[in-house]
């Protein structure tokens, strides 16, 4: 019986398949949710005032927090419709992930200091990275849902927004050393915006669930014995 050898990759492509890129990622972003909450100090007063003094750092958790799962589901989303890796999208990936990894300390010095414009204004500036460099990442790569009809006209509307989101974040990056208020309503905002956001189109949201079954059962084929 003789064993075929495996298949080289295409030029530009990566080894990396895309199970093995997903589980890098989500495990990225699981220590950044984690690093979140080791921000969270015991407070040296009891009682009200103690919760007077932890208030600021629990509403800075809570928005960092989801923050950064929403900026997972955008990430995990994505992929999903993702067919194959290249070494460019490696890198790209790579800075999505190195943004992220820079929201716990801006949400330290949020929690620490609310009122001074360094935290506030670094989280605005990470938004704005992440979707600059997320955008980056989409472009280059290829999915056979990227040719659908009703892919092409959602991909052209969000577009449109995420190119304003990029300004908008980076604008208030920029406004929030004369307000660190506009620093935190560019997060809350990016947040907001992808909860409320439509879904692709129910033909792509089925070609997903259908490729992701037949994905399913050619691994089970390949595993059982």
């Amino acid at each position: 019986m003789s064993i075929e050898p495996a298949k080289a990759p295409a030029r530009g492509e990566s080894p990396m398949s895309k199970s093995r890129l997903e589980l890098f990622s989500d495990g990225v972003f699981a220590i950044v949710l984690t690093l979140l909450v080791l921000n969270l100090k015991v407070p040296a007063s009891h009682g009200l005032a103690a919760l007077q003094d932890i208030l600021p750092a629990l509403v800075v958790h809570a928005a960092s927090f989801f923050l950064v799962g929403v900026l997972w589901m955008v990430h995990h989303g994505s992929l999903a419709r993702v067919d194959t890796i290249s070494n460019r999208s490696l890198f790209y990936n790579l800075l999505i992930l190195f943004w992220v990894t820079l929201l716990p300390f801006a949400a330290e010095n949020a929690a620490d200091r609310p009122l001074e414009p360094l935290g506030a204004s670094l989280i605005a500036f990470c938004c704005g990275a992440y979707l600059v460099s997320f955008l980056a990442f989409r472009l280059s790569v290829h999915s056979t849902i990227d040719d659908m009809p009703e892919m092409q006209r959602w991909r052209r509307r969000r577009l449109i927004l995420v190119y304003a989101m990029i300004v908008g974040n980076f604008a208030c990056a920029a406004l929030a050393w004369l307000s660190p208020w506009i620093g935190y309503a560019a997060a809350v905002t990016t947040v907001l915006l992808y909860l409320t956001l439509r879904s692709p189109p129910e033909a792509v949201q089925d070609f997903i669930g259908k490729a992701a079954s037949a994905e399913a059962e050619e691994t089970a084929a390949v595993e059982a014995p």
